[in-house]
């Protein structure tokens, strides 16, 4: 399988939603496969991912990268083979794209604190201009895990040529209420923390306390009890598996850069650019996400219907956490490649 990565540097600032001007950007990529104009599929991560969809795994409990291995691959329902694979970074995620960790061009500083507020408008120009640059004016499918099916669906908006067909797994329209006040609360409990110190932390100052709290939080929007029963032998073990993971998650994680992509998925709802959207669309939902709850993602197909889209609404069987919908993946492997195939 061939295996390509890189970064697209931007030649000219990034015109951002809410007016001000990204220096400069640039954008993280890998593709697995050979990329061409229309053949490939491109797969936007979630929140807490980085555009290293297959790894390498790190010697660490949180893993932002190789959270496609079960999706692609040989035989899986992403095949690389057939249909070549472009991960793009999402701006703001702080593994190689332009994030609050990484250096503003214009004074060689962190951004920090000083970057613009992003948005997930902001996040589809900016992997529509690293396809431009890697010479895909056209793909097969758009498919977006979370906060990157969001992206997807702006993208397809936005550029209704682009994409012939757009896969979601675990995405709505916008975030329930709850869980939007729950993330958009980021913020507010860093700012709390002595140890931010106005962003103006450190890699030994880190806010690891918050980061810690705010990521123990988040995963009990991922995983639920069907879930860590079937990874765990008892709630002790995934209690202690699970504080392990945001214990690393802390000492990983720029807080700015999650602040900052929490405060864009809690304030996303893309029911505005439905009419603009020309692609055959898939929502995939997990019976028990509490991130995009059935209910949520059946009122977003309504609403693609009702503007024209041909939509298509799929419940997985088995595990419906949200956290399931990728460390399950084979289910995935008929309905995709059917749809895909289609498109």
């Amino acid at each position: 399988m061939i295996q390509a990565t890189g970064t697209h540097l931007f030649s000219a600032p990034l015109p951002l939603e809410e007016g001000e001007l990204l220096g400069n950007p640039q954008v993280a990529w890998e593709c697995y496969g050979e990329p061409s104009d229309g053949k490939a599929v491109v797969l936007l991560h979630d929140v807490s991912h980085s555009h290293r969809a297959l790894g390498p795994l790190e010697d660490s409990a949180y893993q932002p990268s190789g959270w496609a291995q079960a999706l692609v691959g040989p035989g899986l329902a992403l095949d690389p083979e057939s249909t070549p694979v472009v991960v793009p970074g999402l701006l703001g995620s702080p593994f190689g794209t332009t994030s609050p960790a990484s250096a503003d061009p214009a004074t060689g500083e962190r951004w920090g604190l000083n970057m613009p507020p992003l948005t997930v408008l902001d996040m589809a120009r900016g992997v529509s201009a690293c396809l431009r640059a890697l010479g895909l004016k056209q793909v097969r499918g758009l498919v977006g895990v979370g906060l990157g099916g969001q992206v997807a669906l702006r993208l397809a908006a936005l550029f209704p040529d682009l994409a012939a067909g757009v896969v979601t797994l675990g995405t709505a329209r916008a975030l329930p209420e709850g869980v939007r006040e729950k993330l958009g609360l980021s913020w507010q409990l860093l700012r709390a923390d002595p140890d931010f110190r106005e962003g103006l932390y450190g890699p030994d100052t880190l806010p690891r306390k918050t980061m810690r709290r705010l990521r123990l939080d988040f995963q009990k929007l991922l995983y639920g009890r069907e879930y860590l029963a079937s990874h765990w032998p008892d709630p002790e073990s995934a209690r202690v598996a699970m504080e392990a993971e945001a214990d690393a998650f802390a000492d990983t994680f720029d807080p700015v850069s999650w602040a900052t992509l929490c405060s864009a998925w809690a304030g996303g709802d893309v029911s505005d650019c439905f009419q603009h959207i020309r692609a055959r669309v898939l929502l995939v939902a997990g019976s028990s996400d509490v991130l995009a709850p059935v209910s949520r993602v059946r009122d977003t197909y309504h609403l693609l219907t009702a503007a024209g889209v041909s939509a298509r609404l799929l419940e997985l069987p088995g595990p419906g956490d949200h956290g399931a919908l990728l460390s399950d993946a084979d289910r995935l492997i008929g309905p995709l490649g059917d749809f895909l195939r289609r498109c």
